[in-house]
This record gives C-alpha cells, structure tokens and sequence, in this order.
C-alpha cells in the first residue's frame, strides 16, 4: 500500500471549507480511481496545520493518480485559502485498523 500526504496551513475557516471540497469532490473521484483504498483527515487546529492522506493499493495507482490529486490539491487550497506546504508520497510499511 501506498500513502499520499498533503501538509496544508490552515485556519479554522479554511479547515471547514476545505472539508467541504474534500468531500463532494476530492472523494466522488477518488472512490472512481483504481486503487483507491481510503483517505483520512488530520488537525492540529492549535499549530492550524492539516494532514489529507489517500492510501492507494499499490505504487501504480498512487502514481496513477498523481496528476489529478495534485491539481484537486491545488485547487482546494487556493479556493480556501490554506496553504500547501508539502506534498510527499510514501509506502505504507504498516497499517492496522481495529
């Protein structure tokens, strides 16, 4: 499995749009991507800092989906006015959900 990550800035206004294009948008398509396997959220509204991470079955579709995922990344940014300060890909060595 494969992780993208998105580092964004964010206030708490921007957080709340963002969340709102994530899920009408960002997920609508994602779910239509092979190989999409999920995505989670996460907020440090102290530091106003967020993390977007979609997980992907396998390094070809991660990269497969490169090109969209960093324009809708743009795009979301830029209309909510948060700011994108990385965009990293990893493998995922370990994963386990209860």
């Amino acid at each position: 499995m494969y992780a993208r990550i998105h580092t964004l800035d964010t206030t708490p206004d921007s957080h709340d749009a963002g969340l709102k294009i994530i899920t009408e948008q960002l997920l609508p398509w994602a779910r239509e991507s092979t190989g999409f396997r999920g995505i989670v959220g996460l907020t440090d509204r102290s530091r106003e800092t967020t993390l977007l991470i979609t997980l992907w079955e396998n390094e070809e579709s991660l990269r497969a989906s490169e090109p969209a995922g960093d324009e809708l990344g743009k795009l979301t940014a830029s209309v909510t006015g948060s700011e994108r300060r990385s965009l990293d890909d990893f493998e995922v060595t370990l994963f386990e959900i209860d």
